[in-house]
């Protein structure tokens, strides 16, 4: 990753004042040892539970095919195994874990571990993601393509994109943009930074933000930690950019494209060098729609039959404040 853009990114987007990411949650308990006992946390998962079965009862939905066990662990962490998923070329097993987050919050940041193989083949989709139903429901009922309700469902997430392995949001809600040929709507993206790469067969820290809006305003949000630097932060009024239908461009201005649902065509429109403020976002129109969970999933539909691609994955805390990456533990 250019760690100079990462510098940049915080000035620009503000996070290190907007978000007081300085200090997490996570400094106050080194190794994470017990960090659930802190009030702002909502969840955790550390995957030291001694078999599988016993880690499958505390999530709601699984697909088990794939799930393992792995004796690498990130740096500074207390425990001493990881979850391991694996795809396997040519099959759909998909692991996956997805679990409510009780009655619902309106901020919620998700901090989670990851390593990936070198020989890992590109994701096509990848969680940590975060979303709402309402009525909240015990299993991940998406459906791509679609334009969400506003008062049913949203979610995003994290993913490395493509052959580039950049990393940047997968974002459904119900006023995101849609796409050509047909006006289909696909999750929208916001960072394309072509040197935001991926690190393989590196422990990465990742953290996600999402604060719901009010209800009749665009005044929800979306931030992005990468190993406790933060690159991402959209809200109404920024980051500057532009929209190429369902992309997001910070920073740059030019000719814009929209897809017009109705005339089922594209609109192009001028904009200002450097780009328009960001709208912000309308998740939800009702507050009975709010974020109530999590899922965890690895899908890989290009690799080769037979192709084993492995994901790790350790240290997972759910809280409403900033949480930030493991903090050493004394000697």
């Amino acid at each position: 990753m250019c760690r100079f853009f990462v510098f940049a990114a915080a000035c620009a987007f503000g996070l290190t004042t907007v978000l007081g990411q300085n200090r997490g949650i996570a400094n106050d308990y080194p190794g994470n040892k017990n960090i659930v006992s802190d009030p702002r946390v909502l969840f955790i998962e550390d995957f030291e539970a001694p078999n599988m079965d016993t880690l499958t009862e505390g999530w709601e939905s699984v697909r088990e095919s794939g799930l393992g066990f792995s004796e690498r662990v990130p740096p500074g962490s207390s425990g001493s195994r990881s979850l391991s998923m694996t795809q396997l070329g040519g099959t759909n097993n998909s692991p996956s874990l997805y679990r409510r987050l009780g009655e619902g919050h309106d901020r919620v940041h998700a901090r989670f571990y990851v390593w990936f193989d070198p020989d890992c083949w590109p994701v096509h989709h990848f969680g940590t993601t975060l979303g709402g139903h309402n009525p909240a429901v015990p299993w991940p009922a998406v459906k791509a393509g679609v334009r969400q309700p506003l008062d049913k469902t949203f979610w995003v997430g994290v993913e490395p994109f493509g052959q580039k392995w950049t990393w940047d949001y997968y974002a459904y809600w119900g006023e995101m943009r849609g796409s050509p040929p047909a006006g289909k709507t696909w999750g929208n993206s916001f960072i394309h930074n072509p040197e935001l790469t991926v690190e393989q067969g590196q422990w990465i820290c990742l953290e996600l933000m999402v604060q719901m809006n009010d209800p009749e305003s665009r005044n929800g949000q979306l931030a992005l930690w990468i190993d406790g630097e933060p690159v991402s932060h959209l809200r109404e009024g920024a980051p500057k950019g532009r929209w190429t239908y369902d992309k997001f461009l910070p920073g740059r201005g030019g000719e814009g494209i929209r897809w017009d649902d109705d005339t089922r065509a594209p609109v192009r429109f001028p904009v200002a060098e450097g780009g328009e403020p960001f709208e912000g976002f309308r998740w939800r129109s009702t507050e009975a729609l709010n974020i109530n969970y999590l899922w965890l999933y690895l899908y890989i539909t290009t690799a080769p039959e037979g192709h084993e691609s492995v994901v790790l994955m350790d240290d997972v805390v759910v809280a409403t404040e900033y949480i930030g990456p493991l903090a050493k533990a004394t000697p």
